[in-house]
């Protein structure tokens, strides 16, 4: 399993100098959403599908969309 907080990779994001807004969003009830937005678009959603970015894979693709919106 991988556990990457999103501290980890603000930290890995943000080694040029754009910086990266990393928001993180309650819900009024527990609703076990998990979405990741970038630049407004939703490139991950658990509520999708597509499950809790726990893989490296998963991870990489939301990498990858954050180097591509920089």
């Amino acid at each position: 399993m991988l556990s990457v907080s999103t501290t980890q990779l603000h930290q890995k994001t943000c080694s040029n100098k754009k910086a990266i807004d990393i928001t993180g969003m309650p819900t009024l009830m527990q609703s076990g959403m998990f979405e990741v937005f970038v630049d407004g678009k939703l490139i991950h959603s658990k509520n999708a599908g597509q499950g809790f970015p726990d893989t490296v894979d998963k991870i990489r693709w939301i990498y990858k969309a954050i180097q591509e919106a920089k």
